[in-house]
């Protein structure tokens, strides 16, 4: 599991990325319901165990290209 997080304008986003098996685990559970009670906005993406990687390598590849090209 990875978690990323930002703060925009006030607003706090979490972007959790984890596999099927680690979503059903009751610890990241309750992790995740702590960030709804801080009134977090939650973005959850989850993929196999055999892609986790390459997914991973993307989103944070594009964040990186889109954080680049903010003025």
């Amino acid at each position: 599991m990875q978690i990323t997080s930002n703060e925009i304008a006030n607003n706090k986003y979490m972007q959790i990325y984890l596999t099927e098996e680690e979503l059903k685990i009751q610890e990241i559970q309750d992790k995740i319901k702590e960030y709804k009670k801080q009134k977090c906005k939650i973005g959850i993406f989850v993929t196999g165990k055999e892609n986790y990687p390459e997914v991973l390598n993307k989103i944070v590849t594009k964040q990186v290209e889109l954080s680049d090209n903010v003025c």
